[in-house]
């Protein structure tokens, strides 16, 4: 059972067979891999960290073998979106400083919104640039039509 610490709930009829030269491990290899149901620490859901799961992120993938999922497919998925709009205003933000950066710095404006909205509280100098960006954005000149 350590090997699935948190598991609300084990289907031993679900197992199958694993390859423990395919895995990385130091002392115990994983011989089978078994549907395990797990909680998530986001959405607080219960969800399924299937057999077939297991084997891809072992014998595939290459995980330490005692790691096991935190937070459901949807949950993870909308964490790495956010990881990914993060990394994109750290490479938007320097190049949107010139004056003539409009098209950035509503592009960084868009994903500082965006992250407030999913995490609330920011860093103050993300939310400075955010309205020191506001403020430039009124001050530029309209283009022509």
């Amino acid at each position: 059972m350590h090997l699935f610490w948190g598991a609300v709930h084990i289907d031993y009829a679900s197992a199958v067979r694993g390859n423990p030269e395919k895995q990385n491990y130091s002392v115990c290899p994983r011989y089978w891999y078994i549907d395990a149901d797990f909680v998530c620490k986001s959405c607080r859901k219960d969800f399924t960290w299937t057999a077939a799961e297991q084997k891809a992120w072992f014998e595939e993938c290459y995980f330490w073998i005692d790691s096991s999922p935190h937070h459901c497919k949807t949950c993870s998925a909308e964490r790495r979106r956010l990881a990914t709009l993060r990394k994109e205003y750290d490479s938007l933000v320097a190049g949107a400083c010139p004056k003539d950066a409009i098209g950035r710095k509503i592009r960084v404006i868009e994903i500082v919104r965006e992250l407030e909205a999913a995490f609330g509280r920011l860093p103050e100098k993300m939310i400075a640039t955010k309205e020191l960006f506001e403020r430039q954005i009124k001050k530029a000149p309209k283009a022509a039509p």
